[in-house]
């Protein structure tokens, strides 16, 4: 009988090095570099969480960017949409209480001699007493060609609260007219730019 334990190991097999048989391949580690195994799984697993923290603080800023960016876009659509509903221009940035939806024109007619006189109500929708500057064009009815224009101020107009007002001007034609707020401002109270 042959002893196999002898034998050469057959060629391919990768227990083999040159003919020559290397058993486990672990065998001859020695146990100062098993040591370290247990130390490097921490650190692969901090590493991992590092880099999950990292994809996730990524995927919080592109939504924030997304969101305040489309709130921007939204705000001035919002803007625009009042002044086309209304016709009024502002340059008051709300567009929770927009100005243009404060004023209303109640009449539109002579003065009683050679002028014409507008007047209305102004609501102050906000919480904060507040000051307005209302531009009011009187136009021929037939061709909208402005005849004169006045620009008024009403001051401290109480938050939910209701104020007149009344502008006019000296001359008017002899044609039917009407009378339209251009443009509206608000303030807090107190606080209105001079001009």
């Amino acid at each position: 009988m042959t002893d196999d334990s002898a034998a050469p190991a057959e060629p391919g097999d990768p227990s083999t090095a040159a003919g020559v048989d290397i058993g486990d391949p672990g065998a001859g580690a020695s146990e100062h570099q098993h040591a370290h195994l247990p130390r490097l799984i921490p650190l692969w697993v901090a590493g991992v969480g590092l880099l999950v923290a990292v994809l996730m603080l990524l995927v919080v800023l592109v939504i924030a960017r997304s969101v305040f960016s489309r709130s921007s876009v939204s705000a001035q659509k919002a803007e625009k949409e009042v002044v086309d509903q209304t016709g009024i221009a502002t340059s008051t940035d709300d567009i929770t209480h927009p100005p243009q939806r404060d004023i209303r024109i109640g009449t539109c007619e002579s003065d009683g001699s050679s002028g014409a006189r507008a007047a209305g109500t102004i609501t102050n929708w906000t919480d904060t007493d507040s000051d307005y500057r209302v531009i009011v064009s009187f136009r021929n009815d037939a061709d909208g060609t402005e005849f004169g224009s006045t620009s008024l101020t009403v001051d401290g107009v109480t938050a939910h609260r209701t104020s007149n007002w009344s502008t006019s001007v000296p001359t008017r034609p002899d044609v039917v007219f009407t009378c339209r707020v251009v443009s509206i401002d608000r303030w807090p109270a107190g606080s209105r730019p001079a001009g």
